[in-house]
């Protein structure tokens, strides 16, 4: 938020230490900025603190950020989800026979690609196998929807799309004969070591049946065996889960895999899956322990952000969150505190979820939970790090280019927001037209959201022409005609109308103030020549400066006249400026003249010459401010010409009707607009542009 101005200027200090203090402790609403050059150091100060937090927010996000994490991923997908090595990949997945062929065949080749004897099972010889796999399987009663009475007959069985109330709980009821392990699949239990999970059809809970395998590649093919002889898929069923969990020692990652498919109740099975490559374990290396000296450094600067929020909060009460900067200020602490809490139940968690899974071998150990967490942890990290750097903008509003940015935004928003209600209405018709005409046939338009990403996609150019005429010969394209017409050619062209305009007229009106003021980056620059000019060139200047003093203290009178030649002003005669004399006529001027800091009197130039006045040339800042007071002269002398060629207008008139013969009345002829019978035009005179120059 903008610091208000104070009546008292803060005492100026001198030393590192209290440079320090300054730089880091005070707050912007306790600091006094009443010129440009002191709102600029300021404003630089708090730049210094902020990039050295974005530095120190950036290594400890990116700290745990691995390329290794992808190719972990890819891995892992090319192994159970879509390789090409593989009999039958999770997308080919569509029926029940398929599901059953993908479970004994790829599934148990995949998980039991080596085991070694004291060691446990290895995915890919170098991702250990954390616990048991398992199955868990969602059911629907046989009664969760009615049949209607003329199928009454005919029809003894309906099952409806999943929900938690229409839930089958009963347990299953056959023999294991490959397996005693079976049998515990057959049980129902409310509430397993699982989450919540949203899939593309439904919102699935924590119960179900659950199915563990084994680490002996044979046991689990029995066990698979003696579920598909009994029918544990049947069809009630409206979701198969797949869940283990691997690691990899090599680069410290968790991969947490989760395989899902969904049973349609118009049959048929839609597929997904989820695999989090995620390091949980932390501060295990050198490396995780300098990075937990940043996070300590993060925290350091969060409760110094808090002081300071805290701080103008008390001066500005309310009008504290008018400034949208200081909302994201709060944002972004708000997040890096929740991701420190979520880092401290990492921590706390993690170590008990792997001695649980060393010594429990015959169980499920679920790392779902604090996966699911972490991912929050990653997303908190991300936009934390984008507001971050987006706040920088912040710091730049001194320059004119973010000052042209920012204004158009601001000005135009209202001209947006009205535009924005227009466009969306038209849009929202498409979309809803688009789900009535093809959401029965195209995938794209299959339900409103889809409707909504596929018109957008169309924005960008990402379309489908042919499956949308392939969809109706005539709707098709006449739909997509009519909307690439609304949106795209008159639409969006008002809408960078209104961009364009605005920017206009704010780049016009910048370019034409007349307030003085410096830009950030000149003043950056004169930061950094007076850095380098305290080296070495201070010392020289001072020297200068006492030896022109010391010169002057001793120089002798100066001489009015040549020698022999009297002045009126030289009442002794003697050609020499004596006390008591009235001073001449140049040496009177003196006084204003040496008021100029870009003039300088010469007094040195021999008995013979009086005083000789040297320019010196003006400083960069006086010459701006000179240049936007010639712009004030030339915009005010147009003025005064306009007006003058409309009063010569009308005398023009006025001669013509005289020589015509007509005689107008004077009162009558109305006069030029803008110039009243006693407005005066003010000159500038030299006192007006002389002005101040601080």
């Amino acid at each position: 938020m903008e610091s208000h101005e104070n009546s008292e200027q803060p005492q100026e200090k001198s030393g590192l230490c209290n440079c320090f203090l300054n730089c880091v402790f005070l707050s912007k609403s306790q600091t006094n900025l009443s010129d440009g050059e002191k709102k600029f150091k300021s404003q630089l100060k708090e730049l210094t603190v902020y990039i050295l937090f974005l530095i120190t927010l950036s290594v400890v996000i990116y700290g745990t950020v691995t390329p290794y994490q992808f190719y972990y991923t890819k891995s892992v997908e090319n192994l159970f989800v879509d390789g090409n090595n593989i009999e039958v990949t999770w997308g080919e997945v569509e029926s029940w026979d398929s599901l059953w062929r993908y479970l004994q065949n790829t599934l148990l080749d995949g998980i039991h690609d080596n085991k070694i004897e004291g060691k446990g099972v290895y995915v890919y010889n170098e991702n250990k196998l954390l616990s048991l796999p398992r199955l868990r399987q969602l059911k629907i009663s046989n009664d969760s929807c009615e049949i209607p009475s003329v199928f009454s007959n005919v029809l003894f069985n309906c099952y409806s799309d999943y929900s938690v109330e229409e839930e089958g709980t009963d347990n299953l009821q056959f023999i294991s004969f490959y397996s005693d392990q079976s049998n515990e699949g057959k049980v129902y239990k409310e509430k397993l070591n699982t989450r919540p999970y949203s899939g593309q059809l439904a919102r699935y809970g924590y119960g179900g049946y659950q199915q563990l395998l084994s680490t002996d590649k044979n046991i689990s093919s029995f066990i698979l065996h003696d579920l598909k002889f009994n029918g544990w898929i049947d069809r009630g069923t409206r979701a198969v889960f797949i869940d283990f969990t691997l690691y990899n020692a090599n680069i410290n990652m968790f991969c947490i895999v989760k395989l899902v498919a969904e049973f349609l109740p118009t049959g048929g099975i839609a597929t997904s899956h989820e695999i989090l490559v995620q390091k949980l374990l932390r501060y295990v290396s050198t490396k995780d322990n300098i990075l937990f000296g940043f996070e300590v450094a993060l925290i350091v600067f969060v409760v110094y952000y808090i002081v300071v929020e805290s701080v103008e909060l008390m001066v500005f009460r309310m009008n504290y969150f008018v400034q949208y900067w200081n909302v994201l200020d709060n944002i972004i602490i708000v997040q890096i505190l929740a991701g420190a809490a979520i880092s401290l139940y990492r921590s706390v968690t993690i170590n008990d979820l792997i001695t649980k899974s060393e010594t429990d071998l015959d169980t499920f150990t679920s790392f779902e939970t604090i996966a699911y967490y972490e991912s929050i942890y990653n997303d908190l990290a991300a936009m934390c790090l984008f507001f971050s750097w987006i706040k920088i903008f912040k710091y730049l509003k001194f320059n004119k280019t973010m000052r042209h940015f920012s204004t158009t935004l601001s000005r135009c928003s209202k001209d947006i927001l009205s535009f924005a209600v227009m466009f969306f209405i038209i849009f929202f018709a498409f979309a809803q037209l688009g789900l009535l005409l093809f959401g029965t046939i195209l995938r794209d338009f299959a339900t409103f959201h889809d409707s909504t990403y596929t018109l957008f996609r169309i924005i960008l150019g990402d379309f489908d022409f042919l499956a949308l005429e392939q969809a109706s010969t005539l709707l098709g394209p006449v739909f997509f005609i009519t909307y690439i017409f609304c949106v795209f050619f008159i639409l969006l062209n008002m809408f960078l109308a209104i961009i364009n305009d605005t920017y206009s007229e704010v780049k016009s009106e910048m370019n034409s103030e007349t307030r003085p003021g410096l830009e950030f980056g000149d003043y950056i620059k004169k930061s950094f020549k007076g850095l380098f000019s305290i080296c070495g060139k201070k010392d020289e200047e001072d020297e200068e400066d006492e030896a022109s003093v010391d010169m002057k203290e001793s120089l002798p009178p100066l001489r009015v006249q040549p020698d022999g030649v009297a002045s009126d002003d030289d009442d002794s005669g003697d050609s020499l400026f004596d006390e008591g004399e009235k001073p001449p006529r140049m040496l009177r001027t003196q006084e204003t003249i040496s008021s100029y800091p870009q003039w300088d009197i010469q007094s040195n130039m021999g008995d013979h010459f009086g005083p000789r006045v040297v320019y010196k040339g003006p400083s960069t800042e006086e010459f701006k401010i000179l240049c936007r007071r010639v712009d004030r002269n030339d915009d005010a002398m147009g003025s005064v010409i306009s007006k003058i060629d409309a009063v010569l207008g009308k005398l023009e008139l006025l001669e013509k009707s005289y020589n015509k013969g007509v005689y107008p009345v004077i009162e009558q002829i109305p006069f030029p607009e803008g110039l009243e019978d006693e407005q005066t035009i003010h000159i500038p005179d030299e006192t007006d542009l002389r002005g101040d120059w601080t």
